[in-house]
């Protein structure tokens, strides 16, 4: 059985459009939809309760009470709040995408394909590609991956500790890993991420190559999707030609907030899970949580040793001359 994890807050413009692609999907798997809201201030738990009703087999809703605050904490939250008992598989849905029919079975199917290679006990992770549309679901580019700039292939452990290729939209997990997600970090970045390392030090991450859900770019996104040019991203980040008109102090603090939170989960991800990693692993993460208190030269060279890099030379340059 399939158990699908959204989390919502003010989001009623968009999640009856979303349901309703979810409950369209062409599985013959059973699956359902639990729904968890955040405080919402708008009609969105009355459309979740009117929906509840409409489909009382498929959909379960809940409100977080106290609120959560953050999506990343939102859905983390769930796991220790029994989301994986009963569930073969979990996915995740934002409140303001929509599905392609095909997306729970070719999900699956991947799924299945990894699992075929390795024990049942192996946690998995399997991710897709999304197309990007407006808020009126008008196309604005046919891969999410490309318009990123992000390299799904770059899935290992050392790699995802300094850059992220997992979208929470996008993924399916296993039971096995749902099972590793119980504890709440402190601090993580964003819940895809924090997922996405528990399935790189303990299992298998798989990327399929195909765009099977809309994700709608809208001025209320939490995380929004932004193309650039590298030239431009080189310029944006010394303050130049930016549009939304920050300075190159107000970049430097951006990538200052940015780094301090990738060490803070790194952190938190030691905390839970540092006795239970490879004696290579223990050696890569102690590497990486002693970069702030080195010297640049010496960060340079730790970054380069272990591959802490970025999937673009641009970038892991910035990242040696500003990351600690």
């Amino acid at each position: 059985m399939i158990r699908i994890l959204m989390c919502t807050f003010n989001g009623a413009a968009y999640v009856r459009e979303q349901i309703d692609s979810i409950l369209c999907q062409d599985t013959t798997e059973p699956f359902e939809l639990w729904i968890s809201d955040d405080g919402s201030s708008d009609a969105t738990l009355t459309i979740l309760r009117e929906m509840e009703q409409q489909y009382p087999d498929r959909i379960r809703v809940s409100v977080e009470n106290p609120p959560t605050g953050s999506a990343c904490r939102h859905f983390l939250t769930l796991f220790s709040e029994g989301a994986a008992e009963h569930a073969d598989y979990l996915m995740f849905s934002d409140q303001d995408d929509v599905w392609k029919p095909s997306k729970i079975r070719k999900s699956l199917a991947a799924m299945h394909a990894v699992e075929a290679v390795y024990q049942n006990s192996t946690p998995v992770l399997v991710h897709c590609d999304s197309e990007i549309v407006d808020k009126e679901l008008h196309p604005v580019a046919d891969s999410f991956v490309k318009y990123q700039k992000m390299t799904p292939s770059r899935c290992g452990f050392h790699q995802l500790l300094v850059q992220n290729n997992v979208v929470g939209g996008a993924m399916m997990i296993n039971h096995a890993l749902a099972e590793r997600l119980v504890d709440i970090p402190e601090h993580a970045v964003m819940h895809d991420q924090w997922i996405a390392l528990v399935a790189a030090a303990f299992g298998q991450i798989r990327f399929i190559p195909e765009a099977l859900y809309l994700y709608r770019q809208h001025g209320d996104n939490v995380l929004g999707a932004d193309r650039g040019s590298r030239i431009g991203e080189i310029l944006g980040r010394f303050g130049i030609g930016r549009k939304d008109g920050r300075s190159k102090a107000d970049m430097d603090a951006h990538s200052h907030a940015v780094y301090h939170e990738l060490f803070l989960q790194a952190e938190s991800f030691n905390k839970i899970y540092g006795a239970q990693l490879t004696k290579r692993q223990q050696r890569e993460l102690a590497a990486f949580l002693r970069i702030p208190d080195e010297h640049r030269l010496v960060k340079i060279l730790t970054i380069f040793r272990y591959g802490f890099t970025y999937n673009l030379l641009h970038r892991t340059i910035g990242e040696c001359l500003f990351i600690g």
